[in-house]
C-alpha cells in the first residue's frame, strides 16, 4: 500500500459524508454503500510492492462547510447544533524517502522525521509523503545535497585466504552471473559462493544493479553469514558492512582500496553507498541535526595498533646504520608503522653511551648506543615492550635510564620497569573512544624484576613461568571495560609452526580475555589461530634485527596491524616483509606473499 498524505488537496472525497446529518434511513444506507464503495476502490488501485507510508502528523478529515448543514433546518428542534467549521491544519513542507532505500537505512529515517514532528521544531514543518512530486526535501541516492549517512561494504573472506584483493571489474561480472570471473580467490581455481544478507543485496543493487539468479549468490540471515563462509572455505566469501567484520575474516581490498587504512581513498572505492537529502534551504537546515545517521565507517570511532616483533639494534643492523645512516632500517616499511594510531615496538636491549661500536660478532652480550633511538622516533614509535631477555646483558642498572630515555620521548612503555610493582601496571591508552590495554609479561629469561631491581614482568606471582599474575589482569581489565592486547616473551623456537604447549599458554591468555595475543619472542614468524574470541599470533619475526641469516624463517618479518572500532575488534592486517641487507625489512613480492601465508595457514591447521 502507499504512504497516505496528510495534505488537504487529497482528502478522501467521501470524507464529508460522515459531517451530515441525514433525516432517512435510505440517506445513511447510501452514505454507507459510498464509504464501502470509495474504501474497495482505494484497496483495489494500491499498487501490491510499494513500501506502506505512515504520516508523520495525523491530519483529521475536513469539516463539512456551513451550508452543507442548511438542509437539516426541520430536525434543528431534536438534534444538537453543529459544531462551527474551521480550517484545514497545514500539514507543512513534505519530505519524502525514496521506498526503495535498503529496510535498515529506511526505517531509521523514517522514524526521526516522524519524532521530529512531534515536537516543536519540527511540528510546523514535517510530514512524510508518498509523491515525491510534492516534496520540499527529497531523500535518496542522488549525486548532489546534503549527506544524511554513508555505507561502506567490505569484502571479506574466511582468515586463513591467501588472495589479498580483486578487481570491480571482476566482481561486477561475477555479480551478473559469469561465476567463473573470481576463481582466482581460491586455491583450486573453484568457483566461490557469495553470501550476503537482504540489506546488503538491496544496497548492492544500487551500486552494481540487479544480480544475476546464481546459486553462487547467496542470501542468509546475518548471524549466519560468517559461520557458512568457513563451513565452504576456502570457495566462499561474504560482502558485510564495515562495522561487522570479525576477526575471522580476512578483509579483501578492491581495485587496491584497503578499509583497514585510514587514509583510504574512499572516492575510488566502489562500495559505499551515499543518501543524500535536497531541497528547500530552509527545511534542510531544521531536519539535518534531527535525521543524520551515523556513518558505519567514521575515522572518529577507529583506532589502528601496529604490533611488532624483536627489535635489538646491535650487530649486523647496527653496523649498517652507522654505514647507511640511522633510519636505514625502517625506510622501506616506515609508512606501516607511522600510519597506525599506535606503534608498538618490542625492544630488547637497553640504550647505554658507553656502548662500544658495534661489530658482526658482538655475540649475545648486546646494549645499542642512545643514538639509535632516532630509528625508534623515525618509525613513530608510541610505545616499547620492555619483556626482552636482554635488557640486563649490561646490569639491571641500564634498563632505568632506557626507560627515562622513552618517557622523555612521551613513550609509554609495559611489561616492565624499574621494579616489579611498576613493572605489573598495564599501559591504558584511549584511541577515538576505544579503551585499550596493554600488558605482557617474560616467560623465558632471567632478567626478570623485584622489588628492588628493574626488568621484565614475570608472568607468574611467585613462579615467572607461572601464569597466576597475567591471566587474572587480563581479566580484570576486559572486566573494566578494555580491548586488551597482551604479549607474552616466550620460549624461542625457529620453526612456523606452535609446539603444543604455546599453543595452550597463548590460548590461555585469549581466554582470560585478550582480544590480541602477540608472541615478541618469535626470531623466526610462526602461525596464528583465530576465534571468535580473539588473534594469537604466535611469532612475528624480527623486525630491526636482522644479522641471522642462517634461517629463511627468521629473515621473515610480519607487521600486524590490529583495527579496533567504536569498541569492537574488527581483525588483523597482516603485512610481511623479507629482511634484506642483514638489516633492512623490505615488503615482500607478491609471490613471496602468497607463499609465506599459505606456509604459515598450513603450519596453523588451516586446511
Amino acid at each position: 500500500m502507499k504512504r497516505s498524505t496528510s495534505a488537504s488537496k487529497n482528502a478522501p472525497l467521501w470524507a464529508g459524508i460522515f459531517s451530515r446529518r441525514s433525516r432517512s434511513g435510505r440517506t445513511r444506507r447510501r452514505a454507507t454503500a459510498l464509504v464501502v464503495a470509495a474504501m474497495l476502490v482505494g484497496a483495489c488501485d494500491a499498487p501490491p510492492t510499494a513500501r506502506p507510508s505512515e504520516p508523520a502528523v495525523v491530519i483529521p478529515p475536513t469539516l463539512a462547510p456551513a451550508e452543507a448543514q442548511a438542509s437539516t433546518a426541520q430536525s434543528a428542534e431534536t438534534l444538537p447544533p453543529s459544531p462551527a467549521p474551521s480550517a484545514t491544519p497545514d500539514p507543512g513542507k513534505r519530505i519524502w524517502i525514496d521506498p526503495v532505500l535498503p529496510a535498515d537505512i529506511y526505517e531509521p529515517l523514517r522514524q526521526r522525521i516522524n519524532a521530529l514532528a512531534q515536537t516543536t521544531v519540527g511540528a510546523d514543518l514535517m510530514s512524510i509523503t508518498a509523491n515525491a512530486g510534492e516534496a520540499a526535501v527529497t531523500i535518496d541516492t542522488g549525486n548532489s545535497g546534503v549527506t544524511v549517512l554513508t555505507r561502506t561494504l567490505a569484502l571479506a573472506a574466511p582468515f586463513p585466504t591467501v588472495a589479498d584483493g580483486i578487481a570491480l571489474a571482476d566482481l561486477k561480472r561475477f555479480w551478473a552471473g559469469e561465476t567463473s570471473a573470481l576463481n582466482g580467490m581460491t586455491p583450486d581455481n573453484s568457483v566461490p559462493t557469495l553470501f550476503l544478507d537482504a540489506d546488503t543485496r538491496a544496497t548492492l543493487v544500487y551500486l552494481l544493479g540487479q544480480p544475476a539468479e546464481s546459486p553462487n549468490i547467496v542470501l542468509l540471515p546475518p548471524g549466519d553469514i560468517l559461520s557458512k563462509t568457513w563451513e565452504l572455505r576456502p570457495a566462499a566469501f561474504a560482502i558485510v558492512p564495515f562495522d561487522q567484520l570479525d576477526v575471522r575474516y580476512k578483509l579483501i581490498t578492491l581495485d587496491g582500496v584497503n578499509l583497514f587504512e585510514r587514509d583510504a581513498d574512499m572516492a575510488a572505492y566502489p562500495l559505499t553507498l551515499r543518501v543524500r537529502m535536497r531541497g528547500d534551504a530552509e527545511t534542510l537546515a531544521r531536519l539535518a541535526p534531527a535525521v543524520g545517521l551515523h556513518d558505519n565507517r567514521d575515522l572518529g570511532k577507529m583506532a589502528i595498533v601496529a604490533m611488532t616483533g624483536v627489535t635489538a639494534l646491535v650487530r649486523g643492523t647496527a653496523v649498517r646504520m652507522e654505514e647507511k645512516g640511522l633510519t636505514y632500517p625502517g625506510e622501506q616499511i616506515r609508512g606501516w608503522l607511522t600510519s597506525a594510531d599506535i606503534t608498538h615496538i618490542s625492544n630488547e636491549v637497553s640504550f647505554w653511551e658507553k656502548c662500544r661500536p658495534p661489530s658482526r660478532n658482538d655475540g649475545v652480550v648486546m646494549c645499542s648506543h642512545p643514538k639509535y633511538m632516532e630509528l625508534l622516533r623515525f618509525v613513530g614509535t608510541d610505545i616499547v615492550e620492555l619483556t626482552g631477555n636482554h635488557t640486563w646483558d649490561y646490569g639491571a642498572d641500564k634498563l632505568i635510564p632506557t626507560i627515562e630515555l622513552y618517557e622523555k620521548e612521551g613513550w609509554k612503555v609495559f611489561g616492565g620497569g624499574r621494579n616489579l610493582e611498576e613493572s605489573r601496571k598495564p599501559t591504558l591508552i584511549t584511541v577515538n573512544g576505544n579503551k585499550l590495554a596493554f600488558v605482557g609479561c617474560s616467560y623465558f629469561g632471567t632478567n626478570w624484576a623485584t622489588d628492588r631491581y628493574a626488568g621484565a614482568t614475570p608472568c607468574g606471582v611467585n613462579d615467572p613461568q607461572a601464569f597466576d599474575w597475567i591471566i587474572p589482569t587480563i581479566r580484570q581489565l576486559r572486566a573494566d571495560g578494555y580491548l586488551v592486547i597482551a604479549t607474552l616473551q616466550y620460549t624461542e623456537f625457529y620453526n612456523y609452526g606452535a609446539t603444543k604447549q604455546q599453543d595452550i599458554d597463548f590460548r590461555a591468555l585469549r581466554d582470560a580475555g585478550a582480544y590480541v595475543v602477540n608472541g615478541s619472542q618469535g626470531h623466526h614468524v610462526q602461525g596464528f589461530d583465530v576465534s571468535a574470541a580473539g588473534f594469537c599470533h604466535y611469532g612475528t619475526g624480527n623486525l630491526f634485527f636482522g644479522d641471522q641469516t642462517f634461517s629463511k624463517g627468521a629473515q621473515q618479518s610480519m607487521v600486524d596491524r590490529h583495527v579496533f572500532y567504536d569498541g569492537r575488534y574488527l581483525g588483523v592486517d597482516l603485512r610481511t616483509a623479507l629482511i634484506q641487507d642483514i638489516s633492512q625489512p623490505v615488503p615482500m613480492s607478491q609471490s613471496d606473499r602468497a607463499e609465506l601465508l599459505k606456509t604459515l595457514f598450513d603450519a596453523s591447521g588451516y586446511k
